[in-house]
């Protein structure tokens, strides 16, 4: 059985062991940052930070029995940042810009692509921090849309929790090695730091790309053409990843990131179809077994937190019944309420 729940402290292994194999911005593989994140997790669940602090972290379990009070295997989870752009923290992007010269002596006109530094410190919700492990990717348990999808059923619950446009950043094509071909031709000329310095330090501080990287447009025409042709495109393990995205309503915008030069993705939370079907209604116990007409994302709160399942089941007169073992996974009995989204 598998169970969504919040993260809290007492994960600390299970998450560890995930950002070894992400080790990205959001979820580094850095044990003290993770530590911390694990405990602003547990404050944000539990209504204790403003928006600007807030980091809701959703771990997938493989729960031992049907319970559902956890603390089984641990194998993936996702993030939410209530608020990526903060004072002293902004949010950071190149956009993509064109640029037009003419000449009336040769009476020919040339257009360039230019990338100019944006930053806000008045930023949206971000998602990110999706790692599986390895073994339980492209399975019929759905682990990665699992992950993926009860953010959204959490921004339905919670929508006053956060911003009205959310962010996706996504890995961009990188060289061997984890390194970036575009900082080594943008970044590093500006501030002498490698990739991998410059992206663990933007963790708690991004001054030095403020103060180091220039404001004028940067004409791509000086870059080697296989920068140029990798900007704004998805490393390959981010392809599933974004897809999932593009089907409930992201897309790309033109602003990549200024490390890697990947993609960011964007969407209205309203507009996001998932969170515009979540409804809450009351369950009922649906014995009949197999053949049921709908998948379902169902998710309950209680004193030990947010708890989901991705469930087979069927609405009948606004009501949702699901199997015995799923609605006891997240603590319900029928009658009770949950928050459902069809998928």
């Amino acid at each position: 059985m598998l169970l969504i729940r919040q993260a809290g402290p007492r994960d600390f292994q299970g998450v560890i062991r995930l950002a070894k194999i992400l080790d990205s911005y959001n979820l580094p593989n850095d044990p003290r940052y993770v530590r911390q994140l694990l405990k602003i997790s547990q404050a944000s669940f539990g209504g204790k930070l403003p928006k600007e602090k807030a980091k809701y972290l959703f771990v997938l379990e493989a729960v031992p029995g049907t319970e559902g009070t956890g603390y089984g295997k641990i194998v993936g989870c996702s993030l939410i940042i209530a608020k990526h752009g903060t004072p002293g923290k902004p949010h950071l992007w190149f956009s993509r810009d064109t640029v037009t010269f003419r000449s009336r002596t040769l009476g020919v006109k040339r257009a360039h692509q230019v990338l100019r530094l944006g930053f806000t410190e008045d930023g949206p919700t971000e998602v990110g921090g999706l790692v599986v492990l390895p073994g339980c990717r492209g399975r019929a348990s759905r682990c990665g849309l699992q992950l993926s999808f009860v953010r959204f059923l959490y921004m339905a619950m919670h929508p006053d929790r956060f911003e009205p446009e959310v962010l996706a950043e996504y890995r961009g094509r990188m060289g061997q090695g984890g390194d970036s071909p575009f900082w080594r031709r943008v970044g590093h000329r500006f501030t002498g730091l490698s990739y991998k310095k410059a992206d663990r330090l933007s963790v708690t501080n991004k001054e030095f790309i403020l103060s180091l990287m220039p404001r004028e447009p940067i004409y791509c025409a000086l870059l080697p053409s296989s920068v140029r042709k990798a900007m704004g495109q998805l490393h390959p393990e981010a392809v599933r990843a974004a897809g999932l995205l593009k089907r409930i309503g992201f897309r790309p915008m033109n602003q990549i990131e200024p490390f890697d030069g990947g993609p960011y993705y964007a969407a209205r939370r309203r507009e996001i179809s998932l969170i515009r079907r979540t409804r809450r209604v009351k369950v009922f116990l649906d014995g009949r077994g197999q053949g049921r007409e709908a998948f379902f994302l169902a998710g309950t709160e209680t004193k030990v937190g947010l708890r989901a399942v991705l469930t087979r089941g069927r609405l009948v007169h606004g009501r949702l019944g699901i199997p015995k073992d799923q609605m006891k996974l997240i603590s319900l009995q029928p009658g009770e309420a949950a928050y459902v989204c069809p998928l």
